[in-house]
């Protein structure tokens, strides 16, 4: 839906330089041959760059998840082999779950992140102290660090866009096009606006896509809801209502 501006102002353009102004078709379609050739590089690069760390992104939810299930599981486990109340680190892993699974809906800042995260450190800290046996430290300190690393992954990805002189030239070429489909000429009456609308169409679908698949973590914006290109994050929010559980 958001493409189909740019298909009714090249088709709005086209009518009011031909039927207003008479301004005749000044190109032919073979003649913009090379600026479609250009902008299809261009969106081609910049689509294949977007996509690689898209792909990337679709693993690291189940990886939070995975680790921060881990690490209840390992510190109860360490816990009740000593007989020891394995309550007391319940409410202290659900809020730390609780703000990540925020951090990824909006409802927390990444600071408020990073400030919750850091209370595993002290958590492994306080578990030594109560006597759990070492194996099991050494295995929360490695889930810590899986933990830091999968976010701070994440943090780069939500944060970084790709290439910024990429999207300026990916822009400016769109934008050359769109506005070569309301003058140039085709074969027959009837091609000269299904033609332009077809192309315009697909050429912003392809632009908005670009900048849609650069975050894939974009489960915050447009008022909450996201868009279609974000990656799931349900196994987080499922660790997190687990957890809470």
């Amino acid at each position: 839906m958001q493409a189909l501006p740019a298909v009714a102002a090249v088709l709005i353009l086209r009518y009011v330089l031909q039927e207003i102004f008479d301004i005749g078709e000044v190109a032919t379609f073979g003649e913009i041959g090379s600026v479609i050739t250009g902008v299809t590089l261009i969106l081609g690069f910049m689509l294949g760059g977007v996509l690689t760390d898209y792909k990337e992104s679709e693993k690291l939810p189940a990886t939070v998840a995975v680790a921060l299930s881990g690490f209840r599981t390992t510190a109860r486990s360490g816990l009740l082999v000593k007989d020891l109340d394995a309550s007391m680190i319940d409410s202290r892993i659900a809020n730390v779950a609780n703000v990540i699974a925020g951090w990824f809906t909006g409802s927390h800042t990444e600071e408020q992140m990073w400030a919750a995260l850091s209370d595993f450190p002290a958590l492994i800290v306080d578990l030594e102290k109560a006597g759990i046996a070492s194996h099991y430290v050494g295995r929360l300190m490695v889930l810590n660090g899986e933990l830091n690393a999968t976010l701070n992954r994440i943090a780069v990805v939500r944060n970084t866009s790709f290439v910024q002189s990429g999207y300026v030239l990916m822009t400016l070429l769109v934008l050359v096009l769109q506005g070569s489909l309301a003058i140039v000429s085709f074969p027959s009456s009837i091609m000269s606006w299904i033609a332009p609308s077809v192309l315009s169409l697909a050429y912003a679908y392809l632009w908005l896509l670009v900048h849609d698949l650069d975050n894939p973590f974009g489960h915050s914006e447009n008022d909450g809801k996201g868009s279609g290109a974000d990656v799931d994050i349900s196994p987080i929010l499922l660790a997190a209502r687990a957890l809470n559980s």
